[in-house]
């Protein structure tokens, strides 16, 4: 199979680009509320590119824009497992053994019973703090729009995170937030997704068919 690693990274560089404080409205128009967002990171690069550092999609229809309000906007990381990853790698970089207690649900009413021990919501802000500092000045997105059959989005989110995670042509910067992460499979990977990563990636044909002509027009 073709490795699309150069391919993919040159055509979502093409594409206009969003970053914070982006225009909800003219997001939603563009998008009709459905489909896929890419993410860069400063200071990636692959070759001359912007190098590509997560995939997201969203389950339930129309929620791609509050997807990306729950990364941008919001100020709490149980909501966003994108803030969760980010704030795993300054917590490990800082060897706060708070780490465990991050990784905990505090969602439902069960979990903040069980939890309330060792979950320090006014702590958590100090880093909750950092992890929207960082993602609002170093990150920018672009979009594939209108994407409405969740078959559709499924496959394109499995397909570019796997095409990236097991690319022979995968970097990251020695800098990069991600080698901080606890987890391996994040700083393996160089993305920050760890769902597809063992996924089937894309064909060229899928590749050409099913994003670039079908989404991409």
């Amino acid at each position: 199979m073709a490795d699309l690693y150069k391919q993919i990274h040159e055509y979502f560089n093409s594409l206009e680009r969003y970053s914070f404080p982006y225009d909800k409205k003219e997001l939603e128009r563009i998008t009709d509320k459905n489909g896929l967002y890419i993410l860069f990171e400063n200071g990636e690069k692959y070759e001359k590119y912007d190098r590509i550092v997560r995939i997201g999609s969203h389950d339930s229809d129309d929620r791609l824009i509050k997807r990306l309000r729950d990364h941008f906007l919001s100020s709490r990381q149980r909501k966003s497992i994108f803030r969760k990853h980010i704030g795993r790698c300054f917590l490990n970089s800082k060897n706060d053994d708070y780490l465990n207690a991050w990784d905990k649900p505090f969602n439902k009413t069960a979990d903040k019973e069980k939890h309330k021990e060792i979950v320090d919501l006014k702590y958590e802000q100090q880093y909750e703090e950092l992890i929207t500092t960082h993602i609002r000045t170093k990150l920018s997105f672009v979009v594939i729009p209108k994407v409405y059959e969740k078959l559709d989005r499924d496959r394109i989110e499995e397909g570019l995170i796997a095409s990236l995670a097991q690319s022979d042509l995968k970097i990251s910067s020695s800098n990069w937030l991600g080698n901080e992460h606890p987890k391996i499979k994040i700083r393996q990977s160089k993305i920050w997704n760890i769902k597809f990563l063992n996924g089937n990636p894309l064909t060229e044909i899928e590749f050409i068919n099913l994003i670039i002509n079908k989404y991409g027009g």
